[in-house]
Formats: structure tokens, sequence, C-alpha cells
């Protein structure tokens, strides 16, 4: 025991003690050299060319039948209504000097000139299109669609339809109605709309949208939509 603390009593002094072995610097593969070296590896293996083809093919299938619009549905009960297309500004839009220009929280609705910073010497507005929102896949509303268009074109030679899928495939609506079609990608139309059952349409009344909805569970199923 008295030897144990007499060790631990003694003065103790550090020196260095030599090189025990090879040292290494630290060091870390950039990642931009990480992944060049990886894509490297992909195109000589052909796994590039693979995916290239892959991602093609992704886009193709995508831009021919787009994700289809959630929480949006047919009815029996179909209703007609009102939607505000208003807009608040949510900050102050300034020009490059820092001037304002327009202050946050100005409400201007795009049907209603009078809500413009200087809307007052405008003429008022009007929109030549009714909006035809429908699911290019449900063949009940092809078949609406295709009578709609027709009845249309009788009463309102002078107005356009645009229009609009919430699911299918555009290019195969389009050779049906032979008319360009649109697809509401991620569903930002038909939300700002406040749009929940198709076939619907809207257009301008007055100030507002008027949305109008349609039943079509009575309309025999369109043939030769395959």
């Amino acid at each position: 025991m008295l030897l144990l603390i007499g060790m631990f009593a003694l003065p103790i002094s550090a020196k260095p003690l030599g090189t025990v072995g090879q040292v290494f610097p630290i060091a870390e593969m950039d990642m931009l050299d990480w992944i060049n070296a990886r894509l490297a590896v992909l195109d000589e293996n052909g796994e590039m060319d693979k995916m290239k083809d892959q991602f093609q093919e992704q886009v193709k299938q995508t831009v021919k039948r787009p994700k289809p619009v959630d929480n949006i549905s047919t009815t029996t009960s179909p209703r007609s209504y009102l939607v505000d297309p208003s807009l608040t500004l949510a900050q102050d839009i300034k020009d490059a000097n820092g001037k304002i220009l327009f202050p946050k929280g100005l409400r201007i609705n795009p049907f209603d000139a009078s809500t413009w910073p200087n809307g007052h010497m405008l003429p008022p507005v009007a929109l030549s299109k009714t909006l035809v929102f429908f699911d290019g896949d449900d063949k009940q509303q092809l078949s609406w669609a295709v009578a709609f268009q027709q009845s249309f074109k009788q009463q309102h030679p002078s107005k356009q339809i645009k229009w609009i899928l919430t699911k299918g495939a555009p290019e195969q609506v389009a050779n049906i109605l032979q008319e360009r079609i649109f697809f509401d990608q991620g569903g930002n139309i038909t939300r700002n709309l406040k749009i929940k059952h198709i076939p619907t349409t809207a257009e301008q009344a007055k100030t507002h949208w008027q949305i109008t909805e349609f039943d079509v569970s009575l309309l025999k199923p369109f043939e030769g939509a395959d």
C-alpha cells in the first residue's frame, strides 16, 4: 500500500515519445467529386442510360396522364353558387426605389376594374370563355361533355369553352372533342373556385364566378372512348 501511495505521489512530467506508426492526414472527399465519380461509374456500366430512359418514360406518362385531382366527385344533387374571386395583397408591393405602389391589405377583384389601382379609367372586364371541369375517364361525363359542347355552340356561337380535366388522358379527350384540353395540375383551379363536384362549369357573372354542377348519373356511357 505504501508503495502505491509513493508512486502516485511522485512528480509527473510529459515528454514526446516519438512516432509510434505512420501518420496520415485527415481528409474528406469533396461531395461534388464523389457525385462525379459515382456518375462516371454509372456511365461506364450502362446504368446511366437506363436511368435516362426510365426518367424520359416517367415524364411521358405524366404528360399523357397527370396525377388526378383529389377530393372531387360526381353528385346527384347539383347546385349553382357564386364565388368571389377577390384577392388581398399579403404584403406591400414596391418599386425599385422602395416606394409603395400597392399597400398590403389592398383587395382586388379581377372582374371589377373599379377595385384596381386607377381602374376607374378602364372598361368593364368581360370573360369570353366558360370553364368546364370533368373527369375524362368517366364515360358518363364524356357523354355529357359531347352533348354540352354541341348545345353550347348553338346557344353561344361567340363564346368559347376551356376544357379542364381533373382526371384522365388529355390527348385522348382532345381526339374526342376535337379541341384543346387542359389539366388542373395539383387541383389549384378547382380549389380556388371551391369546386367539389364534377362535371361543373364556371363562368363570369358580373363580379363573381358562377359555378354550376351537373348530374350525369342517368346518362348513357360514351362509346368509343377506349
